[in-house]
């Protein structure tokens, strides 16, 4: 099995303060207006970025749990928890629909899942992802379910390891939410944002890890729920701005507790 490939954490993924708010969808322009006119919209320019403008970013998160729950119980009911998920992400490309001769080329997707554990607490969040073929996940599970890999220079990949191997109890993909996902970043990573719509939780599908094709939201299944709402996030290491607590002021939404993790588990299992 390829181990992946680490992606440091850098300065705004390892030590941040996060407030999220819910923000209906009536007043999501004017908030975009306030972040469009102080941060430039952000997007990914790494390896095999896609450089296309008018692409539509959208996020597929996997979210692993043991079979008695350990990560959602902690997460349902108190401020400190570890979360263990994959991302997959594809942007879509509306501009080239009447363009194209086949479906899958307004599509642009990379097969990897991003593996991340992340702890929040206080208030704070930090947290450590390094990339992985879709199809090693179950491999990298049995590995570190017996033991933790040393041969491996990746600070991010031992740490999650060790994690794992710590646990009692196996890990399996219990919940999958989908979202698109705009995002504005300071150009000193102090300050990120974002915004995340029409944010949808399913049951995992089957061929989870095998399937060829992109986790995309149309072939997911039937949602277990849709969040009418649209989902802010401001991810701040020198606290939040006055412009921006004007802006969020203006759009009359207040912070709040609220987990795509738990929420997810909680529609995708109601009537488990």
């Amino acid at each position: 099995m390829n181990p992946g490939t680490a992606l440091s954490g850098g300065d705004i993924t390892s030590d941040r303060h996060e407030t999220k708010y819910l923000v209906p969808m009536d007043r999501v322009d004017g908030l975009a207006r306030a972040l469009r006119e102080h941060v430039p919209l952000h997007r990914f320019t790494g390896e095999n970025a896609n450089a296309l403008p008018g692409a539509h970013h959208y996020i597929t998160t996997i979210y692993f749990d043991t079979p008695s729950r350990r990560h959602y119980r902690a997460a349902a009911s108190g401020p400190r928890s570890v979360k263990v998920r994959a991302r997959e992400y594809y942007d879509i490309h509306p501009s080239l629909a009447e363009v194209v001769t086949r479906a899958d080329e307004i599509l642009k997707y990379d097969p990897w899942l991003w593996f991340e554990l992340k702890r929040r607490g206080g208030g704070r969040s930090e947290k450590r992802r390094f990339r992985l073929p879709k199809r090693d996940v179950p491999a990298f599970f049995a590995r570190a379910s017996s033991s933790v890999r040393k041969a491996t220079s990746s600070s991010e990949l031992e740490e999650i390891q060790a994690y794992l191997a710590e646990l009692d109890e196996p890990l399996e993909a219990t919940c999958v939410v989908n979202y698109r996902r705009v995002a504005w970043q300071s150009p000193d990573d102090a300050l990120r944002v974002t915004l995340d719509l029409g944010l949808a939780c399913y049951a995992p599908p089957g061929d989870l890890f095998t399937r060829d094709l992109p986790l995309e939201r149309g072939l997911l299944g039937k949602p277990a729920s849709v969040l009418d709402e649209a989902v802010l996030e401001v991810k701040a290491r020198l606290g939040e701005p006055s412009w921006l607590t004007e802006a969020i002021h203006r759009a009359a939404v207040a912070p709040l507790e609220f987990s795509k993790f738990v929420a997810a588990v909680q529609s995708v299992h109601a009537h488990a």
